[in-house]
């Protein structure tokens, strides 16, 4: 409905009040039988613009109605102007009169000749046939732009604005309200989600040889999704997964992969095209890193677990978060990669009793007669278990071997002296040694320090935490 027709005759007033701010059409959706009032931008895939010549690429064409603020009943002219492009090809119009919520299409308003030129387009010498005639809207069709390789940045956007005057620099009857038109958004996007830490479970068989819920467990979730946009034409929605990118490549980072424990790495998924599983065994890992790619059609949209599997019989160690890294290619369409994503994976932490002690005297030396090193175990808690504790050199860090210690019953301790150790794992006594001590009991450890020569005993323990 318009707010105001102002003629003598069949003459429009063009007064230099009409030009303020709030005489002003609109731009609204294009139709040709229906009164609207909204406008939907067009959602523009920003990674079309290829990387050579990224200007020539051609977008469009599109439809729109200029909604004018006045119903104009004699000759005028009109000028669109561009934001962020220029314009291109051929642009065709039809012109209406509003009556309720219809559009009446008004074929005896004749002339309105149209000019597409680089910076803006021009409808010139719309001549009133009749006097019953008016002109509430306009309709322009085959709006093409190009140089518009702005919209490489994501956000950024092509607006069209407008003025309409008297016929040949007349008076300014009313602005057209900027509007965008095109916005460019990223087709396909990625997220990372870490699953809650880990629990090593100390009541495991051997201790820690398996998690809380078995022998595997997920460390995140990577979810890949498109958001619709559209390719150059901006009418075809890019939504195959080809098109938007030739390949996706997850690569995880975590410290869980240099474990003993680990069997391989999974991949498993719900995509587009059906159910995914790839796995990557520990001999393909590189060191703490392994990577996984998908590129046939319908394998990459989708939501994909990351998962570690264990081989249920070797101790877990902690780990501290990792991380993951998705990384896409160009696409058949998509001429630029999307942007990727990074995220973290989760943690996984022994329950029960972890713990390490470090220059331990070995039963060598003065370790024989003057500064005797004891391993006390003290069980505060409410299962009962043995204590591993693996013995390395202090000096290089190399193994000799675990050696188990009999159960300790809840609220019971336990004293190891190096000698028995040492002999159990066949290890020649020599220097000094570095302990790493785990077990399915809550509890602490001791190192005490016995001197022969004045029959003390010395607590060398910096801590007594069962995880520190």
């Amino acid at each position: 409905m318009k707010r105001q027709t102002l003629q003598i005759g069949s003459a429009l007033l063009a007064t230099t009040a009409l030009s303020t701010s709030a005489i002003a059409g609109t731009i609204i959706n294009a139709s040709d039988t229906a009164q609207g009032t909204t406008l939907t931008a067009k959602t523009l895939s920003a990674q079309v613009f290829g990387a050579t010549t990224p200007e020539n690429v051609t977008l469009g064409p599109v439809s729109l109605n200029l909604d004018f603020a006045n119903a104009l009943t004699t000759t005028f002219d009109v000028e669109v102007e561009s934001t962020n492009s220029d314009f291109t090809g051929t642009v065709t119009l039809e012109v209406y009169a509003e009556s309720g919520t219809t559009l009446e299409n008004q074929v005896s308003f004749g002339g309105c000749t149209v000019q597409v030129l680089t910076e803006r387009i021009l409808i010139e010498d719309c001549v009133n046939a009749t006097v019953a005639c008016r002109i509430d809207l306009i309709q322009l069709s085959g709006i093409a732009f190009n140089e518009a390789n702005g919209l490489a940045t994501v956000g950024s956007s092509i607006a069209l604005s407008g003025i309409v005057k008297g016929a040949s620099g007349g008076n300014t009857f009313e602005t057209i309200t900027s509007a965008n038109i095109v916005t460019s958004a990223t087709g396909l996007t990625a997220a990372a989600t870490a699953a809650t830490g880990a629990s090593i479970s100390n009541t495991a068989v051997p201790p820690f040889s398996s998690l809380s819920g078995g022998d595997n467990y997920t460390l995140g979730v990577v979810t890949t999704t498109t958001t619709g946009t559209l390719a150059t034409d901006l009418a075809t929605t890019i939504s195959i997964d080809t098109n938007l990118t030739a390949s996706m490549e997850i690569t995880v980072t975590h410290g869980v992969l240099t474990d003993a424990a680990t069997d391989d790495i999974t991949i498993t998924g719900s995509a587009t095209g059906g159910s995914v599983a790839t796995s990557v065994t520990a001999s393909n890992f590189n060191g703490n890193i392994a990577s996984f790619n998908f590129s046939a059609a319908g394998d990459i949209l989708g939501s994909f677990d990351i998962q570690v599997n264990f081989d249920g019989t070797t101790a877990i160690s902690n780990w501290t978060a990792g991380t993951v890294g998705v990384v896409f290619s160009p696409g058949s369409l998509n001429l630029v990669a999307v942007p990727g994503a990074t995220g973290t994976l989760a943690a996984l932490t022994r329950g029960g009793f972890s713990t390490q002690i470090n220059t331990v005297q070995s039963s060598a030396g003065t370790g024989s007669t003057v500064f005797q090193s004891l391993i006390r175990l003290v069980n505060n808690g409410s299962v009962a278990g043995p204590v591993n504790i693996v013995v390395r050199d202090d000096a290089d860090g190399s193994s000799y071997g675990t050696y188990t210690t009999a159960t300790i019953a809840p609220n019971a301790s336990l004293q190891v002296n190096m000698p028995t150790i040492e002999t159990a794992l066949g290890i020649t006594a020599s220097g000094q040694y570095q302990l790493g001590l785990s077990g399915p009991i809550d509890g602490y450890a001791q190192h005490v320090m016995f001197n022969s020569v004045d029959n003390h005993f010395v607590d060398l323990s910096g801590f007594r935490a069962a995880n520190p």
